[in-house]
C-alpha cells in the first residue's frame, strides 16, 4: 500500500485522528494499531466534518502511545474524479476490511450527520458582542443580553423589570445599536393626554379642521423597536390605546380621526415593543400593572449588578481609583441591604453611585461625596429618622 488512511472522530468533545483498520507499515509489514491516535495539527483535525477521511504518504510510531504522519491530505469521497489513485487504494482497503469494521462512504456520511449540529438561534445571538464594564462601561448578565437580542430579532414584545437605575433603558439602546435596529423612545410616564400623544389631534389649517397624526402612529409603520419607557407610570387610558397593538390584532385604532382620515393603522410585522417598568411600593406615581397588559410581554428581570462589576463600571466611566470605587460600592451595598431588610424605605442605584464617583473624580473625598448624594434620598436629620441611619452607615467606613 502506497498510502496511509485516517479518520476524524469525536472523543471527549475533542476531534481526534485514528488510522483505519487493516493497514500495515510499508517495508516491515507490521500491523498498524487503529486504536492509537495519530498526532497532527488542530487546523487539519478541524478543517473538515467529523468522520472525514484523510491520507498521508508516511507514518511512523512515537513510542507506544501514538503515531506521527507526514503531510496529511483530505480525501474527497463525494468526488469520484478526486485523486483517482488514492481513491482506488482506499476502496481496496475498504473491500479487505470485515463489514462490521468497514468505513464506507455511507457510514461516513451517517456519522457526519449525527456529529454535525445546526447552530441554534441562541448560538447566533452569542456571536454578537456583549457590552462590558471595561469597554462600554455597562454590565449585563449574558443570559439577559442573549434573551433580549433574541426577542428583538424575533419581534417578541418584552418587558424589562427592575429597580430604578439598573440600566433598563440603556440596555435596550445598546442592544439596538449592536443589532443595527432603529429605536423610537416614548416616555409613558410623561404622557398627560394619551390621545394627543399616541394618536394625534385636530388642528385648524386654512380654516379647515385636519387630523395631525402623532409620532407614535408613524413609528409603528416601519421596522424598529418601540421603547415604552416607564410603562408602569402610564395611565390606564394609555394602556387601553396600546392593547390592540400588543396582541394578535397588531392594529392601532384611531376613532378620533376625521371621517376621511385613516382610522386604523396596521403595526409593521417587524416592530418590536419593549417596555421598562419599576414595580414596587417605593415607586410613587407608578400604576398597578394590569395583568392582561403584563401578559402581552415576555419578562426579563434586571437587578443590581455584582460588586466587582459595579466597581469596574465606576472606574471606566469616571476614571476614579480602584480603592475609591470599592469604598463607594461597599457603602452602597450596605444601604441596599438595609433596604432589603426594610430598615429604610428605599435603596440606592448605580445611578447614585455614578453621581458619587463623578464628585470624587472632580476632587471631593469619598465620604463627603456619598453623604452629598445619598442623604437627601431619606427623611430625617443627622440624629433622627432614616437619614440618621445613612449618616451612621457612612461614618462606619
Amino acid at each position: 500500500m502506497s498510502y496511509y488512511f485516517f479518520k476524524t472522530v469525536t472523543e471527549k468533545k475533542e476531534t481526534k485522528v485514528y488510522p483505519l483498520p487493516g493497514q500495515k507499515f510499508l517495508g516491515s509489514g507490521e500491523e498498524i494499531n487503529p486504536k492509537l491516535r495519530v498526532s497532527c495539527s488542530k487546523s487539519v483535525r478541524d478543517s473538515k466534518p467529523i468522520g472525514s477521511i484523510f491520507f498521508s504518504y508516511s507514518l511512523y510510531s512515537i513510542g507506544k502511545t501514538h503515531y506521527k504522519a507526514g503531510n496529511i491530505y483530505y480525501l474527497n469521497l463525494t468526488d469520484k474524479m478526486s485523486s483517482p489513485a488514492v481513491r482506488a487504494e482506499y476502496e481496496k482497503l475498504m473491500a479487505a476490511i470485515p463489514k462490521e469494521e468497514s468505513m464506507t462512504e455511507e457510514t461516513t456520511k451517517e456519522e457526519v450527520k449525527e456529529e454535525i449540529k445546526e447552530p441554534t438561534f441562541f448560538d447566533e445571538m452569542a456571536k454578537i458582542d456583549m457590552p462590558t464594564p471595561n469597554k462600554e462601561g455597562f454590565f449585563v448578565e449574558k443570559e439577559n443580553w442573549t434573551l433580549l437580542l433574541r426577542n428583538i430579532k424575533k419581534h417578541i414584545n418584552t418587558m424589562i423589570i427592575g429597580p430604578t437605575g439598573t440600566g433598563k433603558t440603556s440596555l435596550i439602546k445598546l442592544a439596538c445599536e449592536k443589532l443595527g435596529v432603529k429605536l423610537h423612545v416614548f416616555d409613558m410616564g410623561s404622557i398627560i393626554d394619551p390621545i394627543s400623544s399616541l394618536l394625534g389631534v385636530h388642528r385648524l389649517e386654512d380654516g379647515k379642521s385636519v387630523f395631525d397624526y402623532a409620532n407614535f402612529t408613524q413609528a409603528i409603520q416601519e421596522p424598529c423597536v418601540i421603547l415604552l419607557d416607564e410603562l408602569s407610570r402610564a395611565s390606564y387610558a394609555s394602556n387601553n390605546i396600546l392593547f390592540p397593538c400588543l396582541d394578535d390584532r397588531r392594529k392601532l385604532s384611531i376613532e378620533v380621526a376625521g371621517s376621511k382620515s385613516v382610522r386604523e393603522i396596521n403595526v409593521h410585522p417587524e416592530v418590536t415593543f419593549i417596555a421598562t417598568a419599576n414595580v414596587g411600593s417605593e415607586y410613587t406615581g407608578t400604576q398597578s400593572m394590569d395583568r392582561a397588559l403584563v401578559n402581552r410581554f415576555f419578562p426579563i428581570e434586571l437587578n443590581y449588578i455584582p460588586s466587582n462589576q459595579e466597581e469596574k463600571v465606576l472606574m471606566h466611566r469616571t476614571q476614579i481609583t480602584s480603592d475609591q470605587a470599592k469604598t463607594i460600592v461597599k457603602i452602597a451595598n450596605t444601604v441596599r441591604s438595609l433596604a432589603e431588610k426594610q430598615e429604610i424605605s428605599t435603596s440606592v442605584s448605580i445611578r447614585e453611585t455614578l453621581y458619587v464617583a463623578e464628585l470624587v473624580k472632580d476632587g471631593w473625598n469619598v465620604g463627603s461625596s456619598i453623604t452629598k448624594i445619598f442623604a437627601p434620598l431619606y427623611e430625617g436629620s443627622k440624629s433622627t429618622g432614616e437619614r440618621s441611619i445613612i449618616y451612621k452607615t457612612i461614618a462606619s467606613y
